[in-house]
Formats: C-alpha cells, sequence, structure tokens
C-alpha cells in the first residue's frame, strides 16, 4: 500500500491510533480471567465440597431424619435445620458433656465435628449407623469453620 514504510506513520494517523490503542486497553484491562480459569474469580480458593455438594445437602441427607425441626425429640433435641446454623451450634451445648457444640476458639475442634468421628468423647458416631465420607467430613468441617461468629 505504501512505498515507504515510514509513511505509514503520518503523524495524523498516530492520534487514531492511540486512541484505538487505549480503548482497546481500557476494555480489556479488568478482566479477571476466563471460566476456564475458576481460580481467578475465586481468589485461589477452591471448596472442600464435592461438586455439586454444600454442607446443606449433607445436613439434609444424612442428619435431619433426626435432627430437623419436626424430629428433634429423637435426636438429643438438636434442630440443625432451623435458621442460624452454624452460629447457633457455638450457643447450644452438648447433652452429654454440657460443652458448646462448635468451640468458637477453635472451630475445627469442635464437639459437632468430634461426633462425625469413629470415637466421640460422648455418645455414638453420627450419622448413627453409618459414616461420613472424608470429603463430607471436609465440607462440614469448612462450612463450620466459615460460619464462625465474628468477635465483637
Amino acid at each position: 500500500m505504501f512505498a515507504n514504510p515510514s509513511d505509514a506513520r503520518r503523524p495524523s494517523r498516530a492520534p487514531l491510533a492511540t486512541l484505538v490503542a487505549a480503548a482497546l486497553l481500557a476494555t480489556t484491562a479488568g478482566c479477571a480471567g476466563g471460566l476456564d480459569d475458576p481460580e481467578r474469580f475465586t481468589g485461589g480458593t477452591t471448596s472442600s465440597c464435592a461438586p455439586g455438594t454444600t454442607a446443606s445437602s449433607i445436613l439434609q441427607s444424612q442428619c435431619y431424619s433426626c435432627h430437623s425441626t419436626e424430629t428433634k425429640a429423637t435426636g438429643a433435641n438438636l434442630d440443625l435445620q432451623a435458621s442460624g446454623l452454624p452460629g447457633r451450634l457455638y450457643t447450644t451445648n452438648a447433652t452429654c458433656n454440657t460443652k458448646p457444640l462448635a468451640d468458637s476458639a477453635n472451630p475445627s475442634q469442635s464437639f459437632f465435628l468430634k461426633k462425625l468421628t469413629a470415637n466421640p468423647e460422648c455418645g455414638v458416631r453420627m450419622p448413627q449407623g453409618g459414616a461420613l465420607s472424608a470429603a463430607d467430613t471436609a465440607c462440614l468441617t469448612e462450612w463450620l469453620v466459615a460460619g464462625k461468629p465474628g468477635t465483637p
């Protein structure tokens, strides 16, 4: 098109090229990443829960048969379905040892989570008659630790 390449860099075209480059930079500068790179959207954190699983779905499928609003009388009067979980676990005492179900100083060592292990401090392992998978236990642990009430 131009016999001399320096002709293509005329001063009259430089402002237009600069404007186009600036517009392109402005429209792409804040791009966080694509869906093929989800860690860019979550700050690099990933959930302990299996895909499609939440702490709520684990509680519903594994615990509500004894610990729901309707069945709490059969489950040591512990309602895991009513609103306010996990916060209520920090203010509810276990019936067998009068400790809070969740330890605000160390949530990962809470009695609620110890009841999911083979040898809890008192009583039997939950859920009765079985055991949660390691992934489900990790999911509930993450949920309880994340739900720790803030200190005033």
